[in-house]
């Protein structure tokens, strides 16, 4: 039997070959590099590309009235829109405002996830821009971010950062990111580098500078729909506190309190928190300059001196409305009232709690005692214009108003 050898290839053959693979392999190493550059787009072509979908949010009270405002960002071109729950949380219902200037007005709620801040609110809308979901779980540290949304009412502002760090709720993780995002960021979207929406802006470290957190999108996505389900009015009154661990990679540290506010932009004068003056002088300018408007302001020019602050109306009769500002500063607030038909300002009130001698300080001792309405009040001299002062009392024997009103 004769066995054929075979001889190993020849050098030069070897030699012939190995141009073409080299070829081959630069071309694929080639082809992976161009396919990594074609996903990475600048800001600008990303905004003009998906900031037609990042919406301006606006709670309403039950009078119609704005008490805040936040951001949203479009996901289906019905109308689906996803935003932070603390957002819309109180609202009777929400003003939808797009860039291109419609505005829609709902109460329908698709879902909501109280423990990760999220709500996807509904709009009746038909081939509406959306943006383009990404997979947060591929995210990681050092990625280049976009956020997208409307701080101080400011719509479509664009900000860039990277993720800084990935952290943990009590019930889900958060993207810490270095994108400078202000009051009223609150629902914005963050955008990937490819233009994807990666995730929800949602928090804003008060002690930090440029450390604020974003929730990953896709806590979001299996809520998705554009089938109401219920409505504002089913919503808590207000989401947990949460606490966060100092790193997601690390579970055996234990969770500690981070201080975190929201990027929401609300009016101001509802709380003592959030009064509409920090200053108590400049609350006082501002109650002064209300009474020099008495006989001459209507109440849309109260509503524009006001316009940071939510007025509440707090009694109406057939003659007469009454709006208050709870909380004009820590100390004060301020209730006025407007005669009908045509709302002319007849009266202001600065709400207090002071002492007989609080007031004698401030106004002196040429007061008579008398019964106004009902009620037992210290009345002073007329000024120069005809304006009455009268600071009325509770049952405790404390001064609870100074009402400045025309006299008649």
């Amino acid at each position: 039997m004769h066995f054929k050898s075979h001889s190993p290839p020849s050098d030069t053959g070897l030699r012939a070959r190995l141009p073409g693979a080299v070829l081959l392999l630069t071309l694929v190493a080639a082809g992976i590099a161009s396919a990594q550059t074609i996903t990475s787009k600048p800001p600008a072509e990303i905004s003009r590309d998906q900031s037609k979908a990042v919406v301006l949010l606006e709670p309403l009270d039950d009078q119609g009235k704005a008490t805040g405002q936040g951001s949203g960002f479009i996901v289906t071109p019905s109308g689906a829109v996803i935003t932070n729950l603390h957002v819309i949380q109180g609202a009777s219902s929400v003003r939808v405002k797009l860039p291109s200037g419609d505005v829609y007005q709902t109460a329908d709620l698709v879902a909501f996830d109280q423990y990760k801040d999220i709500a996807i609110l509904k709009i009746k809308g038909f081939q509406l821009p959306a943006v383009r979901l990404g997979d947060s779980d591929h995210t990681e540290v050092g990625d280049s971010i976009i956020a997208i949304s409307s701080p101080e009412g400011l719509t479509n502002s664009l900000t860039t950062g990277v993720i800084s760090g990935v952290r943990r709720f009590e019930t889900h993780r958060v993207f810490q990111i270095t994108a400078p995002i202000g009051q009223g960021s609150s629902g914005g979207a963050l955008f990937d580098s490819s233009g994807s929406v990666i995730g929800i802006t949602t928090y804003i470290l008060r002690s930090g500078q440029n450390i604020n957190f974003a929730l990953p999108i896709n806590y979001a996505r299996g809520m998705i729909s554009d089938n109401v389900t219920t409505t504002l009015a089913s919503l808590p009154a207000s989401a947990p506190k949460k606490a966060v661990e100092a790193a997601a990679n690390n579970p055996g540290e234990t969770p500690v309190d981070v201080d975190v506010n929201t990027a929401t932009r609300r009016k101001l004068g509802r709380t003592a928190h959030e009064p509409m003056f920090a200053r108590q002088d400049e609350a006082l300018a501002f109650f002064f300059r209300l009474v020099e408007g008495i006989g001459l302001y209507r109440y849309q020019t109260f509503e524009e001196l006001a316009r940071t602050a939510a007025p509440v109306k707090t009694r109406e009769t057939e003659s007469s409305e009454e709006y208050t500002i709870r909380y004009l500063s820590f100390h004060e607030g301020v209730a006025t009232t407007f005669h009908k038909p045509d709302l002319l300002l007849e009266s202001v009130e600065l709400l207090v709690n002071w002492s007989l001698a609080d007031l004698e300080r401030g106004y002196g001792k040429k007061y008579r005692a008398r019964t106004f309405d009902g009620k037992k009040t210290l009345e002073f001299k007329k000024d120069e214009d005809g304006r009455q002062m009268r600071a009325f009392f509770d049952d405790n024997g404390n001064i609870r108003s100074v009402r400045f009103s025309k006299a008649k």
